[in-house]
């Protein structure tokens, strides 16, 4: 009798555990770790979408993390371009961390990542065509942002990536 009562506590309590975990996962997806600068890029970004309109994009973890390594390749391999560092497309690199049914990527480099950057940036952005579409597209819904500062081709500079993806 002691065995079969102890064995159901354990079973509860295994229930209960697993029953209380359940929400807790579902809750847990933390939202990327921007900085300051990054986030006022995203705002910016989103500033411009509403202008259109379009609705906000909203920060992507894993989106962060393809921008983020590419913003890092580009610094240490001392280039600039849509290309990994190995020749393939953006979209393969992107399609290892996120799954999509559009994707859009945009490219800058200013000479420091200080105050007013996010704004200088979303304003290149918006003077070129094709940056300009990718940042007022109505497929895209999320955003990673890439910024990393360093030294480029002999000057301080700062690189950033933002990965624009559509719902899954």
């Amino acid at each position: 009798m002691r065995a079969a009562a102890a064995s159901l506590i354990v079973a509860v309590s295994c229930l209960l555990v697993a029953f209380c975990a359940v929400p807790l996962a579902a809750t847990a997806a933390p939202e990327p770790r921007l900085d300051g600068r990054e986030h006022a890029i995203v705002r910016a970004i989103n500033r411009q979408r509403a202008r259109y309109g379009l609705a906000k994009v909203r920060s992507n973890r894993r989106l962060a993390r393809a921008a983020d390594f590419h913003s890092s390749e580009m610094l240490d391999a001392d280039y600039f371009a849509h290309e990994s560092r190995d020749g393939s497309p953006f979209d393969r690199r992107v399609r290892r961390y996120v799954s999509y049914r559009a994707i859009g990527e945009t490219l800058a480099m200013v000479g420091g990542c200080g105050k007013g950057s996010a704004r200088r940036i979303v304003r290149m952005w918006m003077r070129s065509p094709g940056h300009r579409a990718v940042l007022l597209s109505s497929s895209f819904r999320r955003v990673g942002l890439g910024k990393r500062a360093g030294d480029f081709a002999g000057n301080h500079a700062c690189l950033v990536t933002a990965d624009f993806a559509s719902r899954k």
